[in-house]
């Protein structure tokens, strides 16, 4: 019965919520006050469960003698209200969605996004990592880079099970300057996800990474106890990056 309580739980119902419907799964139907006593819970909280139950269509409610009854819907009724719930959800979604231009640029206007932000330890680096994914309007993404950054094996299941993937489902094209190197199949471009790179010459170090889009520029260090990353957001400083990653780019195979 633990299990059916906790995974019940999982999808929402609440504890008494909980307790009531299993009550009325095992005994069928009942009324409000026996259902009271049979689970030890207030008559008062009783009523709005119950209520709640009804509401969310895996409860029925009727009327016998001038009394109110309760019994459970079929199961299936469970999927349904999940179904609802993930609909009811989405719709939500859309909605923010609609009117996020505008809330980011109210957000922009009254200046409370800092200029300045650091990160530090890995979860949060690979929260920065991931910040562009969340901005509008970026289409592109400057990034210079080395394969030494990407051998944390947490950055790398981060790159390779979520950034690249959500990247490409953004339509954010990446392009990429990094160092040559000798493992096998590092030096190709891959098309397919949407992402061209060129190679500095060897003698050039890049032990570091920088993202550079819109009018934000992420630095990032990662060493072997020490993992920081520095968002400077100005626009300034981001199209004197960008203009560098252009000169090399240009000068770069």
């Amino acid at each position: 019965m633990k299990d059916l309580q906790s995974i019940l739980q999982s999808i929402g119902l609440n504890n008494f919520e909980t307790k009531i419907y299993l009550q009325l799964l095992n005994v069928g139907e009942q009324s409000a006050s026996v259902i009271a006593l049979t689970t030890n819970t207030p008559r008062s909280t009783t009523r709005g469960v119950l209520d709640k139950l009804c509401e969310r269509g895996i409860v029925r409610k009727l009327y016998k003698r001038n009394t109110q009854f309760y019994t459970c819907k079929s199961p299936q009724a469970l999927l349904q209200y999940l179904q609802r719930t993930i609909e009811e959800k989405q719709e939500n979604i859309s909605k923010i969605e609609e009117i996020l231009p505008i809330l980011s640029s109210i957000h922009q206007r009254r200046n409370i996004a800092p200029k300045v932000q650091f990160f530090e330890g890995i979860d949060q680096v690979i929260e920065a990592f991931n910040l562009c994914l969340f901005k509008e309007g970026i289409k592109e993404l400057l990034i210079f880079t080395s394969y030494e950054f990407l051998k944390d094996p947490k950055i790398r299941k981060n790159d390779d099970d979520f950034f690249i993937k959500m990247r490409m489902k953004k339509g954010i094209f990446a392009r990429v300057l990094v160092g040559k190197t000798d493992e096998k199949g590092k030096n190709v471009n891959k098309p397919n996800e949407m992402r061209e790179r060129r190679f500095i010459p060897k003698k050039y170090s890049l032990p570091g990474n920088i993202h550079v889009y819109g009018d934000t520029v992420l630095y990032f260090s990662i060493r072997e106890k020490t993992h920081i990353a520095v968002l400077l957001q100005d626009p300034m400083m981001a199209d004197t990056m960008k203009a560098l990653f252009e000169f090399i780019w240009e000068n770069c195979d």
